[in-house]
C-alpha cells in the first residue's frame, strides 16, 4: 500500500474559515501519516460533520442541465473536499474519479447507490449498496458507482478525493459511462447526463452494458431530459428526438426482460412438477 505525504498546504487561509466540523476533518486528514480508502473513511466518521456546517455550499438552484450540485469546499494539494447538492429525481451518470486514489462519501440523506464492473468494454452491475442518512463509504481508484435521490426531500454530502502525489485536480478525466451513446466520456467536471460538448475531453467509442444496466442508465437519462424539456418545451428539438428514442429502448428491454422472466418461470414449474 502506497504511503500519502502530506505537503503543507497552501489552504491555510481557507481552513482558518471552514465551520468548525470541516476544519476538523481537514486536520485528521492532514496528521493521518497514510491515506488509503478504510483511512480515510474513519476520518470522515472521527470528524463528525455536522451537516449544518455543509449549507454555505448547498447548491439546491442548481442549473436543470447539471444532474446535481456540486461545490469545492477545499483543496489540501493531494486531497479536496466537495458538497454535492441532490434534489428529488437527481442522479449522477454513471462515473468513476479520474485521477483519484482514494477518498470517501458521507451521504445525510437516503441515497440510491449502485456499482460496477467494466471489463473488455462491457459495463455490468456488481450491486446495490444504498446509503442511509450520515453513513459513509470508501473510495477507491477502481469505484465505478452511480448515486442520486429518488426520495421526495432534498439532501447533501459531502465527498473527500486524493492521491498520494499533488494534483491540481484530483478528479480530471472523471470517465463517465454513456450507454445510449456508446462511448466513455472523459471529463474534468460534473459527471452529469448530456454533458455540453465544451465539458467532455474525450470519448472513446465501443462501450457495451448488459440489459440491467443499460436500461437502468435510460431510464435515468431519459428522466433527466425530461426534467430539462419541462424548463423549456418550445425549443429542445433533440431532447425530445432523445426522449423517444429512449423509450424505445427501455420498452425493448423491458420486454426482454419480462420475456426472460416468463422462461425463468415456466422452468421452475417444470422442475417443480417432476
Amino acid at each position: 500500500m502506497k504511503t500519502a505525504f502530506l505537503h503543507p498546504s497552501r489552504s491555510s487561509q481557507a481552513l482558518a474559515s471552514l465551520p468548525p466540523s470541516l476544519a476538523r476533518l481537514v486536520k485528521i486528514i492532514r496528521a493521518s501519516a497514510r491515506l488509503t480508502p478504510e483511512i480515510v473513511c474513519q476520518c470522515a466518521i472521527e470528524a463528525k460533520v455536522d451537516p449544518q456546517d455543509l449549507l454555505p455550499w448547498a447548491d439546491f438552484k442548481h442549473p436543470v442541465t447539471d444532474s446535481y450540485g456540486r461545490q469545492l469546499v477545499y483543496h489540501g494539494e493531494n486531497f479536496e473536499i466537495m458538497v454535492m447538492s441532490w434534489l428529488p429525481g437527481d442522479f449522477s451518470a454513471i462515473h468513476d474519479h479520474g485521477a483519484a486514489e482514494w477518498g470517501a462519501v458521507q451521504c445525510f440523506g437516503a441515497a440510491e447507490h449502485y456499482t460496477y464492473n467494466f471489463e473488455n468494454g462491457l459495463l455490468s452491475t456488481l450491486k446495490r449498496t444504498d446509503y442511509i442518512p450520515n453513513s459513509v463509504k470508501q473510495v477507491d481508484k477502481y469505484l465505478i458507482h452511480q448515486m442520486g435521490n429518488p426520495g421526495k426531500e432534498p439532501f447533501l454530502s459531502l465527498h473527500i478525493y486524493g492521491k498520494d502525489s499533488f494534483e491540481k485536480n484530483i478528479t480530471k478525466n472523471s470517465r463517465i459511462f454513456d450507454l445510449f451513446e456508446g462511448s466513455i466520456k472523459l471529463t474534468d467536471g460534473g459527471v452529469f447526463f448530456c454533458l455540453p460538448e465544451s465539458q467532455i475531453k474525450q470519448r472513446i467509442y465501443g462501450l457495451r452494458g448488459d440489459a440491467e444496466t443499460t436500461l437502468r442508465h435510460h431510464q435515468r437519462m431519459r428522466d433527466r431530459l425530461c426534467r430539462i424539456l419541462s424548463f423549456d418545451s418550445d425549443t429542445q428539438t433533440d431532447i425530445k428526438l432523445t426522449i423517444l428514442q429512449l423509450e424505445r429502448k427501455i420498452a425493448s428491454l423491458d420486454s426482454l426482460n419480462n420475456a426472460d422472466n416468463h422462461s425463468e418461470n415456466m422452468a421452475r414449474l417444470s422442475l417443480s412438477s417432476k
